[in-house]
């Protein structure tokens, strides 16, 4: 008995003893005859009993096992569960279905709560002494109060808040953020278990997947990537994980950004700048500065301090300073310094008077709006005016750029499944590893942007022994096939076509001969030959041609038994019309060949005293491929017509939708 319930119930029930102690190791209580009977010893007899039927339980279970029953359905916010029968505290517990709702935002765990209540004659009257009931003798102790009972019952909950003293919480299933994670089958004997997991773990490597689980990409939505983990079974860690149906599994974004500074636009001269410009490294999250330079012409007004001043602060170089046709030298009539024009005293041209205004054509820098995609950015050109043109090889862009990276998707023996990040780099991002006992599914390439992450499998998954034997024979095949490309080798190495500059051609195929060439020669078995040009002519008889033959019975049934007319009502549509095409089967062949070796092995074999030589040449059928042919051939088809009775016209003749000319015969 727990503590807090025997605390409990001598508060509720002061004439109740019970003092077994575990700690003292009594195996039994012997009776003494003489000695008085004590409530107490009656009650240490059940807790001796109960202690020593749990310890062997729980060798072999644990609290919250689930023996049968307790399936689980986990939809929209409510978690259906079926009734059960769970170990709990040293015996088997019955458990009635029930739905909880819980909220898909946060974990969530689910269990059985076991109440304890003291249970007397008071609540239960069944509990009186029966003795003498429906007996003419009444006994002294009829219908008085006697032992009570402790009633524990066992009840889904979860686990949320403050609960009551009498009641105990013992886990069972857990929910992360709407996923049940994955309950070992019961019954789970440890010592079994342990044991087959070890020897999983050491034959196997104990982490692989038995079948299905594979992770699909389904959506990114509001910065977040869901995707679905495929049914299947997996053992990790030597022990199993079952999942019956798809897995949703959602993970943030967190793309990594790095900053790309001072990248140069790829505009050639004479390129619009207001036109969509290409990036480097896509695809971009922000672009923080563009800085263009701006080749403009503007008017100046002579100072008397002989230092005029620009209407931009960022003025670059200067091009040209004139008044109408007087064009003023740099250098000689002028300096640009510390942006301002200032005037040479020794100018050997006249100054513009001082008040007076000029023309400046000058380059200046500026930092400009901009509007961006995924790849490209462009220049809002509003702010320049008529006859501004902006440099398009002194672009300058920095922006911020989402870089690849590879994820490493993973299960855990928990059912979790986990995100291991990879590392980002600016190009060919490297994977991360597996953590120990941790189960790789797949690797989640990351481009982002609009573009699809590619997920690559890379779970190990268990080879059957169908696979094996399969695999077997596959090995056997490719050492045969071996061995003959070595006898085949040897054979070309021992008689070379050619031998001290003379050529020498065995005749074994076409192999030797010069394909750019018509050949007018027929190689058969070893033997160069004349070829054979064939003539292939149709047959112009109605009539199937067979060669001569004799009829030889067969089935004979000389015997009749009597007679009947077949059609004795002379019912009968009339015969149809018989029509024969002429050829009625158009069988060709068309060979494609620009050697004649292939149709004279047709017709002959080769003759006289020559060497045969025979290759067997076994050919298996890996695929058919069938396509309708590009042309047909045309041929003249005759059509005979037979079996008008009197007074019986023909109207018209059509073939395939199109009408023919018909020649009535006498």
């Amino acid at each position: 008995m727990q503590p807090h319930i025997y605390e409990q119930i001598k508060a509720q029930h002061p004439d109740y003893y019970q003092r077994f102690d575990a700690n003292k190791q009594y195996q039994q209580i012997l009776f003494r005859a003489g000695k008085g009977l004590q409530s107490r010893e009656l009650n240490d007899v059940q807790q001796q009993v109960n202690h020593q039927v749990k310890g062997v339980a729980d060798a072999l279970l644990k609290d919250g096992d689930i023996v049968s029953g307790g399936g689980v359905k986990v939809e929209s916010g409510q978690a259906r569960l079926a009734a059960a029968s769970v170990y709990l505290r040293g015996a088997v517990r019955p458990i009635p279905e029930t739905t909880l709702a819980f909220n898909n935002t946060e974990d969530a765990l689910i269990g059985v709560f076991l109440d304890s209540t003291v249970v007397t004659e008071l609540e239960d009257g069944q509990l009186r002494d029966p003795a003498g009931e429906n007996s003419p003798m009444v006994h002294h102790n009829f219908d008085e109060p006697g032992a009570a009972r402790l009633q524990v019952t066992g009840r889904w909950g979860m686990l949320a808040g403050a609960q009551n003293a009498n009641t105990e919480f013992y886990p069972v299933y857990q929910i992360n953020q709407g996923v049940l994670a994955v309950k070992e089958a019961p019954p789970q004997i440890d010592s079994i278990t342990t044991a087959l997991a070890r020897y999983d773990r050491e034959s196997n490597g104990g982490h692989y997947v038995v079948e299905g689980l594979g992770l699909h990409y389904i959506k990114t939505d509001n910065g977040e990537q869901h995707f679905s983990l495929q049914s299947g079974k997996a053992h990790i860690g030597g022990f199993e994980l079952n999942y019956a149906m798809a897995l949703p599994v959602t993970f943030k974004s967190e793309p990594d950004v790095q900053v790309i500074k001072a990248e140069k636009a790829p505009l050639q001269v004479g390129d619009d700048a207001s036109k969509p410009i290409k990036v480097d490294f896509a695809p971009l999250k922000s672009v923080d500065r563009v800085s263009v330079e701006v080749r403009t012409t503007s008017t100046l007004t002579r100072t008397a301090q002989l230092k005029d001043s620009f209407a931009q602060t960022s003025v670059v170089k200067v091009d040209k300073v004139y008044v109408g046709d007087t064009v003023y030298v740099d250098g000689e009539d002028y300096d640009f310094i510390d942006n301002h024009i200032s005037w040479r005293l020794d100018s050997q041209q006249e100054r513009p008077p001082a008040g007076s205004s000029y023309q400046v054509t000058y380059v200046y820098a500026r930092v400009v709006n901009v509007s961006h995609t995924q790849t490209h950015y462009q220049i809002d050109t509003a702010f320049l005016a008529p006859g501004d043109t902006i440099l398009s090889d002194e672009i300058e862009a920095d922006y911020q750029r989402l870089n690849p990276r590879i994820d490493l998707f993973v299960l855990n023996k928990q059912g979790e499944v986990k995100r291991i990040k990879g590392t980002s780099a600016l190009e060919s991002p490297l994977p991360p590893a597996a953590p120990e006992q941790h189960l790789p599914l797949a690797y989640v390439y990351q481009q982002w942007g609009d573009s699809v992450p590619r997920i690559e499998s890379v779970a190990i998954q268990a080879v059957s022994m169908l696979d094996l034997q399969n695999m077997q024979h596959q090995i056997r095949d490719l050492y045969q096939l071996l061995a003959i490309e070595r006898l085949r080798n040897d054979a070309n190495t021992q008689e070379p076509a050619s031998k001290y500059g003379v050529f020498v051609d065995p005749f074994l195929d076409d192999d030797l001969r010069d394909q750019g060439l018509e050949q007018n020669a027929a190689i058969i078995d070893g033997e160069l030959t004349l070829p054979v040009n064939p003539t292939v002519m149709a047959l112009d008889s109605e009539q199937t041609q067979l060669l001569p033959y004799v009829l030889d019975d067969v089935l004979i049934q000389p015997k009749r038994t009597g007679a009947m007319k077949v059609n004795p009502y002379q019912a009968f549509e009339p015969v149809p019309a018989q029509v024969t095409l002429t050829p009625n089967v158009d069988h060709w062949t068309e060979t494609r060949q620009r050697w004649s070796s292939p149709i004279t092995r047709r017709f002959n074999r080769g003759s006289g005293l020559v060497q045969r030589i025979v290759t067997t040449v076994a050919t298996q059928r890996v695929g058919v491929q069938t396509q309708q042919a590009e042309f047909l051939r045309s041929q003249t088809v005759h059509f005979n017509i037979t079996g008008f009775g009197p007074e019986e016209e023909l109207e018209r003749v059509v073939f395939d939708g199109i009408e023919l000319t018909a020649q009535e015969a006498s």
